[in-house]
């Protein structure tokens, strides 16, 4: 599995953070929407078959459905992703992300403050569910002993165009604009 997901069309994206632009020390792709994060946008491509079989056992695991992946691939243990929330306002907060890992055993940290910091093994076929993107950060610190590439899929519930049309009916006030799904 390991190999077929790392023929994926990563990148190494700029990404901007408080205003700063950075290139991330991991390359990513994402499949089935646009989806903006620090700054970054670009169309994907949509599901392949591979990816589908990945999504609908992850949905039977979890009991969520899912419209989006965004695959991160850490060359090495020098690859890293600092603290962040995954709260963007085209993800729905209501479904969980799913995290699959392949490769090389990496460490994620939850930090939420007043809290001792958590961390978490994430072993290659784990699948770790978050939820409570407002409160707690994640991170993937450098290890500098892992020589070994290591690729993650965040697999996501986005909003859709129609979906947050109708929200923001409903609520009567605006939204930023969503992103739309990708014809087949």
């Amino acid at each position: 599995m390991f190999t077929k997901l790392s023929k994926c069309p990563f990148k190494q994206p700029i990404i901007k953070v408080w205003g700063k632009s950075y290139q991330t020390l991991r390359k990513s792709c994402d499949m089935n929407l646009e989806y903006e994060y620090s700054g970054h946008c670009e169309l994907s491509p949509p599901w392949n078959r591979t990816m589908l079989k990945i999504k609908s056992h992850v949905e039977k695991k979890t009991v969520f459905e899912y419209n989006f992946v965004l695959l991160n691939f850490y060359e090495s243990g020098h690859a890293k992703i600092g603290a962040h929330k995954d709260d963007e306002p085209s993800l729905d907060q209501s479904v969980d992300i799913a995290t699959l890992s392949f490769g090389a055993c990496r460490h994620m940290i939850f930090s939420k403050k007043g809290c001792k910091s958590v961390r978490q093994a994430l072993e290659a076929g784990s699948l770790l569910l978050m939820h409570d993107q407002k409160e707690w950060t994640h991170a993937i610190p450098p290890q500098p002993c892992v020589e070994e590439p290591r690729i993650s899929l965040t697999i996501r519930r986005v909003w859709s165009s129609l979906q947050q049309s109708l929200d923001e009916m409903e609520r009567d006030y605006s939204i930023p604009p969503c992103k739309r799904l990708r014809r087949e």
